[in-house]
């Protein structure tokens, strides 16, 4: 690779140096970011082009701020931005001349400026880039996300020497001479799936409920030479949506455990280790602490997530730390159900004791049944959904994905076959020693009769809260030991993430469904399952308010 000694390269340069040698503290994914440019620099199947960076620096360079007390002052790129900015269109690849990078993903906590940054790629890629009718998108999980990137790069390009070269619009940014647009995009936008984009800002990825917009913008850059889709996020409090996810598969690939070579990351968070309340970490997770965020801002928001607590915090540690953080009224929380881990082989469950709990939902939803194995404490799961669910997305969870991973079954149609349910269910449960099959007497009333040589198991277990304070208690005190196998079930993980239990003045408790915020069925037909083995096990009871005496369970 070519000698780089422009003084943009320096500051580039410069930024990877003084992260990898410690200078500029940083936490373990932004320094193997800088790591992998370092490392490209070494690779003969790449080059690095200078000059569109030196042309995205100066368009940059050229543009104002328009609102703060920084309004009407020249903009300046920040040298992690210039790292982002000169990754992104300096990389090509030898064999094609054209720009490695297809896909980038800005991780960084709020008050880092990622918007204004990404308004302003998103103009360059729509002026400058040499894309004839370049289609530009910012996309987001509303209209009115959307519109906060595409709002700003309206009033960035209006008070510039550029704007004489677009025409704008309530909706769009047209530059006539190239029959180039920039627009806003949603789920609601009609005719998605004749989109061309040349390139998209994916807005706040972490409230997006499912990836419908983004697979749309992948389909679509195809007929693209060098298309771009930019991602910029926060961290959020629901890690049932795609992105979380993708965060991991983000992390895998800087770290060598999976390979994509079309895709820049630059992640910004806490270490494993790092605490909430050290400044700092507050510092090492934020580019531009003491730029466009305030040393004081932070620590007055610290201050008050200190004393208030609850979801005071949880929101200082979403969106100032770039931390996932489960909303204060879940259960447990999803770092306790996923240790809920210990290797063990579904294959050595056949033939051992096996107590049964059957939520069957109605016809049109989510039927969870969990199969509890309390001798090596084990619960699995069997979940079964109509296809028409699917399809619907109300629920915003992939459910084809857990289809094609083999957590859950899809059944044709509007509703759940109950004739298939059963046979279904009775040929798995032959594989096990069934002692019970505990259910409520509500909803499975009219499929009793069909259990057949199961009938004598079946057991009515009412969803009171006198029938299940005690195995829902039982339940939370082993989930939050980690002291039972979920077999990695991420459903079941989803679920007890939406759990809110009802409590009354006496402490006891049960999972309700109606205050949950989501579907909480796998929840509930575990803990139908424990307590039907409680009941059947410790030979009494496990009513609550039976008289007023104290109980201790022996298990």
């Amino acid at each position: 690779m070519a000698r780089m000694n422009s003084d943009v390269m320096a500051r580039v340069d410069g930024y990877s140096a003084a992260i990898l040698d410690g200078r500029t503290p940083a936490c373990r994914m932004t320094r193997l970011a800088c790591q992998r440019y370092e490392d490209d620099k070494l690779r003969e199947d790449l080059y690095f082009d200078k000059v569109p960076v030196e042309r995205f620096l100066r368009f940059a360079n050229s543009l104002k701020h328009y609102k703060g007390e920084f309004a009407g002052k020249p903009m300046r790129l920040e040298d992690w931005q210039l790292f982002i900015a000169a990754n992104i269109f300096g990389w090509k690849r030898v064999a094609t001349r054209k720009r490695r990078y297809t896909y980038a993903d800005v991780y960084v906590p709020r008050k880092n400026g990622k918007t204004t940054f990404a308004a302003i790629i998103a103009l360059y890629l729509e002026l400058f880039d040499g894309e004839p009718a370049a289609e530009v998108y910012a996309a987001a999980v509303d209209k009115e996300q959307a519109k906060i990137c595409f709002d700003t790069a309206k009033e960035v390009i209006r008070n510039s020497v550029f704007a004489e070269l677009v025409s704008i619009y309530r909706g769009s940014i047209v530059m006539p001479r190239t029959a180039s647009s920039f627009k806003p995009l949603t789920k609601d936008t009609k005719n998605k799936d004749g989109l061309n984009p040349h390139a998209a800002i994916c807005d706040e990825r972490h409230a997006w409920k499912t990836n419908e917009i983004y697979d749309v913008i992948k389909t679509g850059i195809g007929a693209r030479a060098q298309p771009l889709v930019f991602s910029i996020s926060t961290a959020g409090t629901d890690t049932s949506v795609p992105y979380f996810s993708d965060l991991e598969f983000l992390r895998n690939v800087l770290t060598g455990v999976h390979e994509k070579d079309n895709h820049f990351i630059m992640m910004f968070e806490p270490d494993d280790g790092d605490r909430w309340d050290d400044p700092a970490v507050w510092k090492k997770v934020n580019p531009n602490y003491g730029v466009s965020l305030y040393p004081s801002y932070v620590e007055s928001e610290y201050q008050e997530a200190l004393k208030k607590g609850g979801t005071t915090l949880a929101a200082f540690c979403t969106k100032n730390l770039n931390m996932w953080v489960d909303s204060p009224e879940v259960w447990i929380s999803d770092d306790d159900v996923a240790a809920n881990a210990k290797g063990l082989d579904r294959s050595e469950l056949a033939g051992k004791d096996c107590w049964v709990g059957i939520d069957l939902a109605s016809k049109g939803d989510i039927t969870a049944v969990c199969l509890w194995f309390p001798d090596v404490r084990a619960a699995d799961f069997i979940f079964c959904v109509p296809e028409a669910k699917v399809l619907e997305q109300t629920d915003r969870v992939d459910y084809r994905l857990w289809r094609d991973q083999g957590w859950l079954t899809v059944v044709p149609g509007k509703t759940l076959d109950e004739d298939w349910f059963v046979d279904m269910l009775l040929q798995r449960l032959d594989l096990y020693k069934v002692q019970r099959i505990a259910y409520d007497p509500w909803a499975m009333w009219n499929i009793l009769p069909k259990f057949g040589r199961y009938t004598e198991q079946l057991f009515e277990f009412r969803q009171s809260i006198r029938y299940m304070s005690v195995p829902t208690k039982w339940v939370g005190g082993e989930v939050l030991r980690h002291q039972l196998e979920f077999y990695g079930n991420p459903i079941i993980r989803w679920m007890f993430r939406n759990v809110t239990l009802y409590r009354d003045p006496n402490e006891n408790i049960r999972p309700d469904k109606q205050r949950s915020r989501n579907k909480i069925d796998g929840v509930v037909a575990l803990v139908d399952a424990v307590g039907g083995w409680l009941d059947q096990t410790s030979g009494e009871s496990k009513e609550i308010y039976t008289d007023h005496t104290l109980r201790v369970l022996s298990l």
